[in-house]
């Protein structure tokens, strides 16, 4: 049969059946979007051709990565915001104060370039004004489920932290009609390659009215909801005051703790509650280096260890890096001391590769489309080159480092192909789909404009952390 796509003679990492599942000498057919056959190179030769050939002998031919927690959007502040205590509060908010339409889309285009160009394939992207931004996805050629990052205070807040949070509902008025311009633009069905997900920032940020709305839109519109739960000892605070219990607990109240909600962090969760979310179904974004730029354990090793479903996203609001294998290898760190910690059985290499690829997409509802090479899913996919110093040796029969090296030692410029959706968009490691020095001059451009209006801003407060430490810089 003729296929569009053969990718042949190389190392096939499947990551089918819950395993690795190398196959040393194979080849990947694809026909339109989707995966048509995996197998053995000679048969596969024998019996298709194809209209394009792409030679891997040597590589790895493997799944795209899949980043299940962005705000790509926000992440202007590269370095400046990182190990605020109050990052979310204060910092972020002389960014968000000042914002731009041409700042957010720098951002979105500087954190996407990074991702791709490293292998990420997919992006559970969630912003305040996500409908400017998502074309970004879009042409770029990326797979993307999409949400509004919608909540009821401002960003500029500057009243008493310690105290309830007052609302605006004009603010979250702007967020749902943000929401509804992604619904009608993408719809909500996951077999599109980007679709739309409901989202709120967090418990502290909305109140109970606003979240059962959009509890309402979700189950009207068949979507996943994508939010955060107890990532900040302020959100935790702000539960207890506002109901009266602690963020799982309003989780269940609402009818929220399940597999169609995607939740980051937990981190000021207890050992009980990770327990219960975990039994519930409810989907954890892990976000290793986020944390270890503002302080906190994800619990991620209890909540494996307890059976529920972890992937691994960037983050970028605390973080800004958009490389999959630098968290890869902070996933395999930070998770082995949280597993120290919960006192449950370290991280392996796969587990931790896994949540970069067949379990993140389980995570974010598309484990029937993406996350592994099978035939009848999606084509996206990456072609590898380990010949190099650092993926040195390369072993596959009868002891193999594939997986150990790609989490341990792989920086990502390793990667040379990667398809999406049956499309190849970055191609011998230049992206064909956006002028990549184009987006540089812009991002460059649009973050010193960000700074300048971020550093009046902070200068306007009595006291500005980030100014603090922006003492011992200069």
């Amino acid at each position: 049969m003729m296929l569009d796509i053969i990718i042949e003679n190389g190392t096939v990492i499947t990551m089918a059946n819950g395993k690795a599942n190398i196959m040393p000498n194979g080849s990947v057919g694809i026909k339109g979007n989707q995966i048509f056959c995996v197998d053995d190179s000679a048969l596969i030769k024998k019996e298709h051709s194809a209209k394009h050939i792409v030679n891997a002998t040597g590589k790895f031919i493997m799944p795209g990565f899949i980043n299940v927690h962005s705000h790509t959007a926000g992440g202007i502040g590269k370095g400046i915001l990182s190990g605020l205590k109050y990052y979310l509060e204060q910092g972020l908010a002389g960014y968000y104060d000042t914002q731009t339409i041409e700042s957010n889309i720098a951002s979105t285009k500087m954190h996407v370039l990074e991702a791709v160009k490293h292998g990420t394939t997919t992006f559970c992207d969630n912003n305040t004004n996500m409908s400017d931004v998502s074309f970004v996805l879009d042409e770029m050629g990326l797979r993307a489920r999409v949400s509004e990052m919608i909540r009821e205070m401002p960003w500029n807040y500057k009243s008493n932290l310690n105290e309830v949070y007052t609302f605006d509902r004009k603010y979250a008025n702007e967020g749902i009609k943000n929401m509804n311009k992604l619904i009608e633009t993408y719809g909500t069905d996951p077999r599109e390659r980007i679709s739309t997900m409901v989202g709120f920032q967090a418990l502290d940020y909305v109140s109970e009215k606003l979240v059962k709305e959009l509890i309402g839109i979700a189950i009207k519109r068949n979507a996943m909801i994508h939010t955060h739960m107890a990532q900040s000892t302020f959100e935790v605070f702000q539960c207890e005051k506002r109901y009266g219990m602690r963020p799982l607990a309003v989780f269940e109240k609402l009818g929220i703790l399940n597999k169609n909600t995607l939740a980051a962090h937990l981190v000021y969760n207890n050992p009980e509650e990770n327990k219960i979310a975990a039994k519930s179904g409810l989907n954890m974004a892990f976000c290793p280096n986020a944390f270890t730029r503002v302080g906190g354990l994800p619990p991620v090793a209890q909540y494996l260890n307890e059976g529920g479903f972890v992937g691994i996203g960037s983050d970028e609001l605390s973080y800004n890096c958009g490389n999959p294998f630098v968290d890869l290898r902070s996933g395999l760190i930070r998770g082995n001391i949280s597993a120290r910690f919960s006192t449950v059985p370290a991280l392996t290499m796969l587990q931790v590769f896994k949540m970069a690829t067949i379990d993140a997409a389980h995570a974010i509802g598309l484990g029937d489309q993406v996350g592994s090479l099978e035939v009848g899913k999606k084509a996206d996919i990456v072609i590898f080159n380990p010949h190099v110093i650092n993926m040195m040796p390369v072993l596959i029969e009868p002891l193999s480092n594939v997986i150990q090296n790609l989490v341990l030692d792989a920086t990502g410029e390793e990667v040379e192909t990667v398809i999406v959706d049956g499309k190849i968009i970055v191609d011998n490691k230049t992206l064909l789909t956006m002028d990549e020095e184009k987006i540089l001059k812009e991002v460059q451009s649009e973050g010193e404009k960000a700074a300048n209006g971020a550093y009046r801003y902070y200068k306007s407060l009595n006291h500005s952390e980030v100014l603090e430490i922006q003492k011992d810089y200069h």
